[in-house]
């Protein structure tokens, strides 16, 4: 009798090859269930991102125009004093096509590093542009009317497909 006592008492000490693969199938089920969700969000989170940062620069250069009336005034310097938040990059080329709508695969600006790609248009327009972390491009074409009208024409191209809003 104190033989079988023993073996059950040993038997009882540890887990069975057959329960440790259950829990090792349960884990990675689990595993594969969690990180596309994760990277989604994160992705998500780097265009939210992007997004706020365009916006933020837009308010920037918008306010500098009450004092020039001409974007194109517009310098690096007064960019960095009134944002200095903001690593801002002028060029010279056209970032934002509303009409296609389409963004510049030359912007090199990178949300990551809160970079803004700044291109003073016209007397009354201009663009910025920025890419999130995950590779989308992110810009808004903004005209300016003497009548205080101002149209904010949004762009973005996630994966590839460009789409607009107001």
């Amino acid at each position: 009798m104190m033989g079988i006592h023993m073996m059950r008492a040993n038997r009882s000490q540890g887990f069975t090859l057959i329960e440790l693969l259950i829990v090792i199938i349960i884990v990675a089920i689990l595993a594969a269930i969690a990180i596309p969700t994760f990277f989604g969000a994160r992705s998500q989170a780097h265009n939210a991102a992007s997004y706020t940062l365009v916006r933020n620069a837009l308010t920037a250069v918008e306010s500098l125009n009450i004092d020039y009336r001409d974007y194109r005034n517009v310098t690096l310097h007064d960019l960095q004093g009134i944002e200095p938040s903001i690593s801002w990059n002028v060029v010279a080329f056209d970032l934002v096509d509303p009409l296609v709508p389409t963004i510049s695969q030359n912007v090199v600006a990178g949300a990551r590093f809160n970079q803004i790609d700044f291109y003073p248009q016209a007397r009354d327009a201009f663009d910025v542009a920025t890419r999130s972390e995950s590779g989308d491009l992110y810009g808004i074409e903004v005209v300016t009317t003497g009548n205080s009208q101002t149209s904010y024409i949004k762009v973005k191209i996630v994966d590839g497909q460009g789409s607009r809003g107001l």
